[in-house]
Protein backbone atom coordinates (compact mmCIF):
# COMPACT_ATOMS: atom_id res chain seq x y z
CA UNK A 1 0.00 0.00 0.00
CA UNK A 2 1.58 3.34 -0.92
CA UNK A 3 0.63 7.23 0.17
CA UNK A 4 -1.46 9.57 -1.29
CA UNK A 5 1.48 11.85 -2.92
CA UNK A 6 3.48 8.54 -4.06
CA UNK A 7 0.26 7.52 -6.01
CA UNK A 8 -0.95 10.84 -7.92
CA UNK A 9 2.70 10.85 -9.09
CA UNK A 10 2.55 7.61 -10.42
CA UNK A 11 -0.47 8.64 -12.18
CA UNK A 12 0.72 11.28 -13.46
CA UNK A 13 4.24 9.98 -14.36
CA UNK A 14 1.79 7.22 -16.73
CA UNK A 15 -0.36 10.84 -18.03
CA UNK A 16 0.37 11.77 -21.90
CA UNK A 17 -0.19 15.17 -23.23
CA UNK A 18 -2.95 13.97 -26.09
CA UNK A 19 -2.60 14.75 -29.65
CA UNK A 20 -3.74 18.19 -30.22
CA UNK A 21 -7.33 19.11 -32.47
CA UNK A 22 -8.40 21.92 -35.21
CA UNK A 23 -11.54 22.94 -32.80
CA UNK A 24 -14.40 25.51 -33.86
CA UNK A 25 -14.37 28.12 -31.65
CA UNK A 26 -17.55 27.68 -30.46
CA UNK A 27 -16.58 24.51 -29.26
CA UNK A 28 -13.29 25.54 -27.28
CA UNK A 29 -14.65 25.95 -24.21
CA UNK A 30 -12.66 24.47 -21.56
CA UNK A 31 -10.08 23.23 -23.51
CA UNK A 32 -6.53 24.57 -23.74
CA UNK A 33 -5.07 26.16 -26.68
CA UNK A 34 -1.66 25.04 -27.87
CA UNK A 35 -0.72 27.61 -30.36
CA UNK A 36 -0.42 31.72 -29.54
CA UNK A 37 -3.27 33.83 -30.71
CA UNK A 38 -2.05 37.18 -32.45
CA UNK A 39 -4.65 39.59 -33.78
CA UNK A 40 -4.06 40.11 -37.23
CA UNK A 41 -6.46 43.38 -37.31
CA UNK A 42 -6.81 46.67 -35.32
CA UNK A 43 -9.39 46.61 -32.52
CA UNK A 44 -11.44 48.66 -33.23
CA UNK A 45 -10.58 48.67 -37.09
CA UNK A 46 -11.36 52.78 -37.78
CA UNK A 47 -12.72 55.39 -35.35
CA UNK A 48 -16.07 54.51 -34.55
CA UNK A 49 -18.70 56.14 -32.50
CA UNK A 50 -19.78 55.24 -28.62
CA UNK A 51 -23.15 56.11 -28.77
CA UNK A 52 -26.01 57.07 -30.19
CA UNK A 53 -25.77 60.92 -31.50
CA UNK A 54 -24.24 63.42 -33.35
CA UNK A 55 -20.45 63.39 -34.59
CA UNK A 56 -19.17 66.83 -33.89
CA UNK A 57 -16.00 69.22 -33.92
CA UNK A 58 -14.93 69.67 -30.28
CA UNK A 59 -14.17 73.41 -30.96
CA UNK A 60 -17.93 74.08 -32.58
CA UNK A 61 -19.42 73.03 -29.49
CA UNK A 62 -17.45 74.54 -27.18
CA UNK A 63 -20.14 77.35 -25.96
CA UNK A 64 -23.18 75.14 -25.86
CA UNK A 65 -25.98 75.75 -26.55
CA UNK A 66 -25.58 76.07 -29.72
CA UNK A 67 -26.98 74.99 -33.41
CA UNK A 68 -25.12 72.87 -35.72
CA UNK A 69 -26.19 72.16 -39.59
CA UNK A 70 -26.85 68.23 -39.96
CA UNK A 71 -24.99 67.36 -43.15
CA UNK A 72 -26.27 63.51 -42.88
CA UNK A 73 -26.71 60.24 -41.23
CA UNK A 74 -24.48 57.13 -40.49
CA UNK A 75 -25.58 53.69 -39.47
CA UNK A 76 -23.02 51.57 -38.50
CA UNK A 77 -21.64 49.50 -41.72
CA UNK A 78 -22.31 52.83 -43.77
CA UNK A 79 -19.32 54.75 -46.17
CA UNK A 80 -20.03 58.52 -45.21
CA UNK A 81 -17.91 60.49 -47.93
CA UNK A 82 -18.51 63.94 -46.88
CA UNK A 83 -16.36 66.12 -44.59
CA UNK A 84 -17.23 67.74 -41.54
CA UNK A 85 -17.01 71.90 -41.83
CA UNK A 86 -17.06 74.87 -39.17
CA UNK A 87 -20.63 74.33 -37.47
CA UNK A 88 -21.23 71.17 -39.22
CA UNK A 89 -22.80 67.62 -37.66
CA UNK A 90 -23.68 64.28 -38.31
CA UNK A 91 -26.52 62.31 -36.92
CA UNK A 92 -24.60 59.00 -35.86
CA UNK A 93 -25.30 55.63 -34.46
CA UNK A 94 -23.26 53.38 -31.97
CA UNK A 95 -20.74 51.48 -34.52
CA UNK A 96 -20.63 53.91 -37.66
CA UNK A 97 -17.31 55.04 -38.23
CA UNK A 98 -17.02 58.58 -37.46
CA UNK A 99 -16.73 60.83 -40.57
CA UNK A 100 -14.30 62.96 -41.54
CA UNK A 101 -13.43 65.70 -39.56
CA UNK A 102 -15.11 64.56 -36.45
CA UNK A 103 -13.57 64.63 -33.45
CA UNK A 104 -16.32 63.98 -31.02
CA UNK A 105 -20.10 62.34 -30.16
CA UNK A 106 -22.65 64.15 -28.75
CA UNK A 107 -24.93 61.76 -27.29
CA UNK A 108 -28.48 62.28 -28.58
CA UNK A 109 -30.24 63.40 -25.02
CA UNK A 110 -28.40 66.16 -25.32
CA UNK A 111 -29.39 67.54 -28.59
CA UNK A 112 -32.75 68.46 -30.07
CA UNK A 113 -32.92 68.44 -34.20
CA UNK A 114 -35.66 70.34 -35.99
CA UNK A 115 -35.42 69.62 -39.64
CA UNK A 116 -31.25 69.70 -40.54
CA UNK A 117 -30.90 72.32 -37.44
CA UNK A 118 -29.18 70.35 -34.35
CA UNK A 119 -29.54 72.25 -30.88
CA UNK A 120 -26.35 71.01 -28.79
CA UNK A 121 -27.44 71.57 -25.48
CA UNK A 122 -24.19 70.18 -23.59
CA UNK A 123 -20.75 70.64 -24.37
CA UNK A 124 -17.91 67.62 -25.15
CA UNK A 125 -14.61 67.30 -25.37
CA UNK A 126 -12.05 66.05 -27.87
CA UNK A 127 -12.36 62.35 -28.28
CA UNK A 128 -15.43 62.15 -26.20
CA UNK A 129 -17.64 58.96 -27.01
CA UNK A 130 -15.33 57.76 -29.64
CA UNK A 131 -13.93 54.50 -30.06
CA UNK A 132 -10.25 55.52 -31.54
CA UNK A 133 -9.11 52.83 -33.94
CA UNK A 134 -6.49 49.92 -32.13
CA UNK A 135 -7.40 51.73 -29.07
CA UNK A 136 -8.59 47.69 -27.77
CA UNK A 137 -5.86 45.62 -30.10
CA UNK A 138 -3.14 46.50 -31.86
CA UNK A 139 -2.11 44.72 -35.11
CA UNK A 140 0.11 41.65 -34.48
CA UNK A 141 -0.51 41.84 -30.49
CA UNK A 142 -0.26 38.31 -29.00
CA UNK A 143 -3.96 38.00 -27.56
CA UNK A 144 -4.30 34.09 -25.73
CA UNK A 145 -1.01 32.23 -25.02
CA UNK A 146 -0.65 29.01 -26.13
CA UNK A 147 -1.69 27.04 -22.71
CA UNK A 148 -4.32 29.09 -21.94
CA UNK A 149 -7.22 27.33 -20.80
CA UNK A 150 -10.19 29.13 -23.03
CA UNK A 151 -13.50 30.78 -21.12
CA UNK A 152 -16.73 31.81 -22.53
CA UNK A 153 -15.13 35.65 -22.48
CA UNK A 154 -12.34 34.78 -24.43
CA UNK A 155 -14.84 33.09 -27.03
CA UNK A 156 -15.95 36.63 -28.46
CA UNK A 157 -11.96 38.20 -28.53
CA UNK A 158 -10.92 35.18 -30.94
CA UNK A 159 -14.44 35.87 -33.43
CA UNK A 160 -13.35 39.47 -33.32
CA UNK A 161 -10.06 38.80 -34.83
CA UNK A 162 -11.61 36.72 -37.43
CA UNK A 163 -10.58 33.20 -35.84
CA UNK A 164 -12.82 30.53 -37.11
CA UNK A 165 -10.63 27.80 -35.99
CA UNK A 166 -7.66 27.16 -32.79
CA UNK A 167 -5.97 24.21 -32.20
CA UNK A 168 -6.93 22.91 -29.21
CA UNK A 169 -5.27 19.89 -26.89
CA UNK A 170 -7.13 16.93 -27.47
CA UNK A 171 -10.50 16.07 -25.16
CA UNK A 172 -9.73 12.40 -23.38
CA UNK A 173 -12.67 9.87 -24.30
CA UNK A 174 -13.69 8.72 -21.22
CA UNK A 175 -15.33 4.93 -20.72
CA UNK A 176 -17.40 4.42 -17.42
CA UNK A 177 -18.64 0.92 -15.96
CA UNK A 178 -20.34 0.32 -13.03
CA UNK A 179 -20.14 -2.92 -11.41
CA UNK A 180 -22.63 -4.79 -8.90
CA UNK A 181 -25.44 -6.83 -8.78
CA UNK A 182 -27.44 -4.56 -6.42
CA UNK A 183 -27.37 -1.45 -8.86
CA UNK A 184 -30.12 -0.33 -11.16
CA UNK A 185 -30.35 2.63 -13.08
CA UNK A 186 -32.58 5.05 -11.51
CA UNK A 187 -36.19 5.30 -12.85
CA UNK A 188 -36.33 1.81 -13.24
CA UNK A 189 -38.45 0.19 -10.84
CA UNK A 190 -36.91 -0.98 -7.70
CA UNK A 191 -37.05 -4.14 -6.89
CA UNK A 192 -36.19 -6.24 -3.50
CA UNK A 193 -32.60 -6.02 -2.29
CA UNK A 194 -31.81 -3.65 -4.79
CA UNK A 195 -30.65 0.08 -4.82
CA UNK A 196 -30.12 2.82 -7.03
CA UNK A 197 -26.88 3.76 -9.31
CA UNK A 198 -25.86 6.64 -7.72
CA UNK A 199 -22.36 6.75 -8.56
CA UNK A 200 -22.94 6.43 -12.77
CA UNK A 201 -24.87 9.47 -12.73
CA UNK A 202 -22.59 11.18 -10.07
CA UNK A 203 -19.45 10.65 -12.30
CA UNK A 204 -20.92 11.25 -15.65
CA UNK A 205 -21.80 14.86 -13.95
CA UNK A 206 -18.30 15.48 -13.10
CA UNK A 207 -17.20 14.51 -16.57
CA UNK A 208 -18.91 16.70 -17.84
CA UNK A 209 -18.58 19.67 -15.67
CA UNK A 210 -15.08 19.20 -17.10
CA UNK A 211 -16.57 19.28 -20.74
CA UNK A 212 -15.67 15.69 -21.26
CA UNK A 213 -18.64 13.67 -22.70
CA UNK A 214 -18.33 10.22 -20.70
CA UNK A 215 -18.79 6.94 -22.95
CA UNK A 216 -21.31 5.35 -20.27
CA UNK A 217 -20.90 1.15 -20.52
CA UNK A 218 -23.42 0.97 -18.48
CA UNK A 219 -23.71 -1.93 -15.13
CA UNK A 220 -22.12 -5.12 -15.36
CA UNK A 221 -22.32 -7.74 -12.66
CA UNK A 222 -19.97 -9.29 -11.04
CA UNK A 223 -19.14 -12.37 -12.90
CA UNK A 224 -16.17 -12.70 -15.53
CA UNK A 225 -18.24 -12.77 -18.33
CA UNK A 226 -20.22 -10.13 -18.04
CA UNK A 227 -17.15 -7.70 -16.76
CA UNK A 228 -14.71 -9.05 -19.40
CA UNK A 229 -17.47 -8.01 -22.20
CA UNK A 230 -17.81 -4.05 -20.69
CA UNK A 231 -14.19 -3.56 -19.79
CA UNK A 232 -13.02 -4.69 -23.59
CA UNK A 233 -14.86 -2.20 -24.68
CA UNK A 234 -13.85 0.32 -22.22
CA UNK A 235 -10.45 -0.33 -22.84
CA UNK A 236 -11.14 1.47 -26.55
CA UNK A 237 -11.04 4.71 -25.06
CA UNK A 238 -8.38 6.70 -23.91
CA UNK A 239 -9.43 6.45 -20.01
CA UNK A 240 -11.26 3.74 -18.34
CA UNK A 241 -13.58 4.49 -15.05
CA UNK A 242 -14.85 1.33 -13.08
CA UNK A 243 -16.51 1.83 -10.55
CA UNK A 244 -16.94 -1.10 -7.95
CA UNK A 245 -15.59 -4.20 -7.65
CA UNK A 246 -11.83 -3.32 -6.52
CA UNK A 247 -12.02 -4.34 -2.38
CA UNK A 248 -11.02 -7.52 -1.14
CA UNK A 249 -14.86 -9.56 -1.11
CA UNK A 250 -15.17 -12.79 -2.82
CA UNK A 251 -16.88 -10.46 -5.54
CA UNK A 252 -14.80 -8.24 -5.93
CA UNK A 253 -12.85 -9.47 -9.16
CA UNK A 254 -12.11 -6.32 -11.14
CA UNK A 255 -8.35 -6.35 -10.67
CA UNK A 256 -8.46 -9.88 -11.82
CA UNK A 257 -10.38 -9.49 -14.87
CA UNK A 258 -7.86 -6.56 -15.53
CA UNK A 259 -5.45 -8.43 -15.28
CA UNK A 260 -6.49 -11.10 -18.18
CA UNK A 261 -6.86 -8.23 -20.13
CA UNK A 262 -3.24 -7.22 -20.35
CA UNK A 263 -3.74 -4.18 -18.13
CA UNK A 264 -0.50 -3.84 -16.08
CA UNK A 265 -1.01 -2.69 -12.43
CA UNK A 266 0.72 0.03 -11.30
CA UNK A 267 -0.57 -0.19 -7.67
CA UNK A 268 -3.49 -1.41 -5.80
CA UNK A 269 -4.44 0.40 -2.58
CA UNK A 270 -4.10 3.83 -1.02
CA UNK A 271 -3.42 4.73 2.24
CA UNK A 272 -6.07 6.99 2.66
CA UNK A 273 -9.61 6.99 4.13
CA UNK A 274 -12.42 6.69 2.22
CA UNK A 275 -11.05 5.19 -1.29
CA UNK A 276 -8.19 2.64 0.08
CA UNK A 277 -9.11 0.11 -2.68
CA UNK A 278 -7.80 2.21 -5.27
CA UNK A 279 -6.84 0.36 -8.72
CA UNK A 280 -4.98 2.38 -11.36
CA UNK A 281 -3.45 0.63 -14.39
CA UNK A 282 -2.75 0.89 -17.84
CA UNK A 283 -2.63 -0.97 -21.37
CA UNK A 284 -1.53 0.87 -24.06
CA UNK A 285 -2.22 4.09 -23.73
CA UNK A 286 -5.36 3.96 -21.82
CA UNK A 287 -5.64 4.58 -18.13
CA UNK A 288 -7.67 2.49 -16.13
CA UNK A 289 -8.99 3.42 -12.90
CA UNK A 290 -10.40 0.92 -10.31
CA UNK A 291 -12.51 3.01 -8.16
CA UNK A 292 -14.19 2.05 -4.67
CA UNK A 293 -18.03 2.10 -4.73
CA UNK A 294 -19.00 3.68 -1.99
CA UNK A 295 -19.92 6.94 -3.50
CA UNK A 296 -18.13 9.25 -1.46
CA UNK A 297 -14.69 7.05 -2.75
CA UNK A 298 -16.19 7.63 -5.90
CA UNK A 299 -16.32 11.69 -5.10
CA UNK A 300 -12.95 11.99 -3.66
CA UNK A 301 -11.27 9.91 -6.16
CA UNK A 302 -12.52 11.38 -8.93
CA UNK A 303 -11.21 15.05 -7.57
CA UNK A 304 -7.88 14.09 -5.80
CA UNK A 305 -6.68 11.14 -9.08
CA UNK A 306 -8.99 10.86 -11.86
CA UNK A 307 -9.25 14.99 -12.66
CA UNK A 308 -5.34 15.37 -12.43
CA UNK A 309 -4.82 13.03 -15.20
CA UNK A 310 -7.60 14.33 -17.14
CA UNK A 311 -6.37 18.28 -16.98
CA UNK A 312 -2.89 16.76 -17.57
CA UNK A 313 -4.06 15.00 -21.07
CA UNK A 314 -5.97 18.00 -21.49
CA UNK A 315 -3.17 20.34 -21.44
CA UNK A 316 -3.83 22.23 -18.85
CA UNK A 317 -1.10 24.24 -16.72
CA UNK A 318 -2.47 23.80 -13.35
CA UNK A 319 -3.13 19.95 -13.50
CA UNK A 320 -3.14 18.89 -9.97
CA UNK A 321 -5.28 19.07 -7.19
CA UNK A 322 -5.52 22.66 -5.55
CA UNK A 323 -5.29 22.21 -1.64
CA UNK A 324 -5.88 25.28 0.44
CA UNK A 325 -5.36 26.29 3.84
CA UNK A 326 -8.03 26.84 6.76
CA UNK A 327 -8.62 26.94 10.25
CA UNK A 328 -11.12 24.18 11.84
CA UNK A 329 -14.06 25.20 13.54
CA UNK A 330 -13.97 22.82 16.33
CA UNK A 331 -11.73 19.88 17.51
CA UNK A 332 -11.82 16.64 15.82
CA UNK A 333 -10.85 13.11 16.32
CA UNK A 334 -9.96 10.70 14.22
CA UNK A 335 -7.71 7.64 13.51
CA UNK A 336 -4.18 7.78 12.67
CA UNK A 337 -2.39 5.37 10.28
CA UNK A 338 -4.07 6.87 7.16
CA UNK A 339 -4.21 9.82 5.28
CA UNK A 340 -7.82 10.95 6.25
CA UNK A 341 -9.59 13.46 3.79
CA UNK A 342 -13.35 14.31 6.22
CA UNK A 343 -15.85 15.65 4.38
CA UNK A 344 -16.46 19.47 5.66
CA UNK A 345 -18.96 22.75 5.43
CA UNK A 346 -16.87 25.57 4.30
CA UNK A 347 -17.25 29.57 5.29
CA UNK A 348 -15.36 32.33 5.14
CA UNK A 349 -14.67 34.90 8.29
CA UNK A 350 -12.56 37.64 8.64
CA UNK A 351 -10.59 36.54 5.66
CA UNK A 352 -9.67 33.04 6.66
CA UNK A 353 -11.78 29.56 5.72
CA UNK A 354 -13.53 27.85 9.19
CA UNK A 355 -13.56 24.47 8.62
CA UNK A 356 -16.60 22.43 10.41
CA UNK A 357 -16.87 18.73 9.88
CA UNK A 358 -20.42 17.14 9.09
CA UNK A 359 -21.63 14.42 10.78
CA UNK A 360 -21.12 11.23 8.63
CA UNK A 361 -21.66 7.64 8.98
CA UNK A 362 -18.82 6.59 6.59
CA UNK A 363 -18.24 6.45 3.16
CA UNK A 364 -21.42 5.28 1.83
CA UNK A 365 -23.54 8.57 3.53
CA UNK A 366 -24.49 10.37 0.20
CA UNK A 367 -26.59 12.64 2.34
CA UNK A 368 -23.26 13.51 3.92
CA UNK A 369 -21.56 14.25 1.06
CA UNK A 370 -24.19 16.51 -0.24
CA UNK A 371 -24.41 18.43 3.09
CA UNK A 372 -20.96 19.39 2.08
CA UNK A 373 -18.84 21.59 0.65
CA UNK A 374 -14.95 19.85 0.57
CA UNK A 375 -12.76 17.21 2.38
CA UNK A 376 -10.31 18.58 5.49
CA UNK A 377 -7.10 16.64 4.70
CA UNK A 378 -6.11 14.98 8.06
CA UNK A 379 -2.44 13.54 7.86
CA UNK A 380 -1.91 9.99 8.83
CA UNK A 381 -0.05 10.74 11.85
CA UNK A 382 -2.43 13.24 13.45
CA UNK A 383 -5.31 12.32 15.49
CA UNK A 384 -6.37 15.52 16.92
CA UNK A 385 -7.25 18.61 15.09
CA UNK A 386 -7.72 20.79 17.71
CA UNK A 387 -9.79 24.40 17.26
CA UNK A 388 -8.44 27.02 15.24
CA UNK A 389 -5.58 24.89 14.05
CA UNK A 390 -4.40 25.26 10.32
CA UNK A 391 -5.23 22.50 8.18
CA UNK A 392 -5.49 21.74 4.38
CA UNK A 393 -8.76 21.27 2.38
CA UNK A 394 -10.29 20.70 -1.11
CA UNK A 395 -13.35 22.66 -2.35
CA UNK A 396 -15.79 21.80 -4.85
CA UNK A 397 -17.52 25.41 -3.91
CA UNK A 398 -16.57 28.39 -5.45
CA UNK A 399 -15.12 30.60 -2.32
Amino acid sequence: MIQYEEALKRILKNTSLLPEEKINIEESVGRTLKEDIHSTLEMPPFDKAAMDGYAVRAQDVKNAPTNLRCIGFIQAGDNFEKKLNRAECVKIMTGAPLPAGAESVVMVENTLQRGDSVLVTKTVKKGENVCFKGEDLKRNQRILAQGTRILLAHVPVLAAVGRRFVMMAGNPRVALLNTGGEIIQPGAPLGRNKIYNSNGPMLQALLKSDGIEPFFLGIARDNIRELKSAIKEGLKQDVLLVSGGVSMGDYDIVPEVLASLGVRKIFHKVNIKPGKPLFFGIRNRTLVFGIPGNPVSNFLSYHIFVRPALYRMMGYMYYKPEFKEGLAAREFNTKTGRKHFVLVKIAKKENQYRLTPVDSRGSADIMALSKSDGFMVVDEGRSTVKKNSKIKFITWKII
